[in-house]
């Protein structure tokens, strides 16, 4: 999907009939986490987080929700968005980790 026609493409496959499949949503988790820059939010703090929780949603679909995806590599998706969403909650001041 070329970059520049990304609203204009995601607006035509959402606008469909059919199921929404999971290149769509990360096209919309994409394109919704590149749009936050541009909101002006109350909580500078929010923009980051929120930014992270979309791709961190784009990649976990797209690495399960595909054809042909491979349950084998759960874990390491797992892995990544735990990263990622860690990395984004360290700057709040909370770490993830497991419940105990």
């Amino acid at each position: 999907m070329d970059p520049s026609d990304l609203r204009a493409e995601l607006a035509d496959r959402l606008a469909g009939a059919g199921p929404i499949d999971a290149e769509t949503v990360n096209a919309a988790c994409f394109m919704l986490s590149r749009a936050i820059q541009d909101i002006d939010f109350s909580v500078p703090e929010a923009a980051p987080l929120l930014r992270r929780v979309l791709r961190v949603a784009g990649r976990v679909v797209i690495d399960t929700g595909t054809r042909g995806a491979n349950p084998d590599d759960w874990p390491n998706t797992q892995a990544m968005a735990l990263e990622w969403l860690d990395e984004a909650l360290r700057a709040l001041g909370y770490e993830v980790r497991p419940v105990s």
